[in-house]
Formats: C-alpha cells, structure tokens, sequence
C-alpha cells in the first residue's frame, strides 16, 4: 500500500488507538461524522477545497492529538484539495497578466518625460482613459 493509500486508515489505526471515537470528533469539529469516515477512507469526494480542506484536517489533528502542521502539510502533498495554496490564483490572473494594455505604455511615457509638463499631460492621459 502506498503513502497515499495508507493516509487515511493510518489516521484511523492512531485515532482508535487514542480511543477517539468520530461522533466525538464530529461534536468538537461541527462536522457531521460521515464525512470523518470517509476521510479515514480517502474518500474526499464530498470534502470542499482548499482552505477549508485544510482546517478540517487541522481540527481532526487536534482532536486525535497529531501535529496539525505536520498533517496538514502531508495532506497537501497526497490530496489535491487540500494544496490550493497559490497555485489556481496564480493560473486565474495569467490571462490578466498577459493581455495588453494600450493606455499603459502611454502612461508610462508621461510618466517617465518631463515632470514639468504643461497641464496638457494631464489632458492627454484623461484621454487615454477614455479610450480604454
């Protein structure tokens, strides 16, 4: 069995060792005791992403008295809904990143020439808004 596999009945086998039971963790937690078995299965399929994939698995630490950061940490390295760090936002602005802009190259021209320009500059540049 993989590290992967194993991620969720090793969690299980120290929880029932420590005699914790999941109606106790579902009471502590606020999070109803099926979705915990099906955590204990690695079965996610009913788990939110993210950030709150990651408290919930810091909860389940706590309650069963495993380092959250450590577990956390080697959740997000096995289960994709737990590692939404920085990757998706960075994916979502790309195209932002990447399209051009027309007003920003003569801003940066105003910018950059004379500041002592006549108040003409600051006529040209509410142009430039205008157009984009």
């Amino acid at each position: 069995m993989s590290s992967r596999e194993s991620f969720g009945p090793n969690l299980r086998r120290i929880r029932l060792q420590r005699g914790v039971s999941l109606d106790a963790i579902a009471r502590s937690t606020k999070v109803c005791a099926s979705l915990w078995d099906g955590f204990e299965r690695n079965d996610l399929s009913r788990w939110p992403t993210g950030i709150y994939a990651r408290g919930y698995v810091r909860e389940y630490a706590e309650a069963i008295g495993e380092d959250p950061e450590s577990l956390v940490d080697e959740f997000c390295r096995w289960f994709s809904e737990g590692d939404r760090r920085v990757v998706a936002p960075v994916h979502e602005h790309v195209p932002i990143v990447r399209s051009a802009s027309h007003w920003r190259d003569e801003l940066a021209k105003m910018i950059e020439g004379d500041r002592r320009r006549s108040p003409s500059a600051f006529i040209r540049l509410r142009r430039v808004f205008r157009l984009a």
